[in-house]
């Protein structure tokens, strides 16, 4: 009778389930492959402590910025008083129909100013890029501070020609006629 020759011992020997078993070799990866992370340079549970602790380093870093940060302990991180205007109820209520701020109200609604500025009183005026225009009539600086604001002249100034009083403002100059910007800083002018 003729018999098949023993096979040598290697990586593709027949092992029995208590050689595996003994030996605590996981089979990952497919067949004859073996988990070899005992013998890794770098064991994971150190990658996972780096992560966890870069986490750590990362938040403590952030809260550390945050509390040394001037303008989160002088309370004005949410803009300057040149910026910010006292808040107002229901700016433009009350506004008499057919008066000029009324038609100014009516007037700024339609143009591109509700998509950069907060306007009280303009339905869907909430716009976060320009200043909110609460109390605007009562600063006596607009422009970040760069432009007098000494009555509704300045305003319409403003309005009608932004970067001719402050060269590289992102204020545009959105086309409005002289009766246009008229009403819309009679409008402005009863947010105080």
């Amino acid at each position: 009778m003729h018999s098949d020759p023993e096979s040598a011992p290697g990586a593709l020997a027949p092992r029995s389930a208590t050689q595996l078993a003994e030996s605590r070799l996981t089979l990952t990866g497919g067949a004859g492959l073996f988990d070899h992370s005992d013998r890794d340079a770098i064991k994971p549970s150190a990658g996972h402590l780096a992560g966890i602790l870069g986490v750590i380093v990362t938040v403590g870093i952030a809260v550390g910025l945050v509390s040394m940060n001037p303008s989160f302990a002088s309370g004005k991180a949410g803009g300057t008083a040149t910026q910010m205007g006292a808040p107002v109820a229901a700016g433009g209520a009350g506004l008499e129909p057919g008066t000029p701020a009324a038609e100014g109200a009516q007037i700024i609604a339609t143009k591109p100013c509700v998509g950069c500025h907060t306007i009280p009183g303009i339905p869907g005026a909430t716009g976060q890029v320009g200043p909110n225009l609460a109390g605007v009539a009562s600063r006596t600086k607009i422009a970040g501070g760069a432009v007098d604001n000494t009555g509704p002249d300045d305003l319409k100034k403003w309005i009608l020609n932004p970067a001719a009083l402050k060269p590289g403002t992102l204020m545009p100059n959105v086309g409005l006629t002289d009766d246009e910007a008229t009403k819309i800083v009679a409008f402005l002018e009863t947010l105080k």
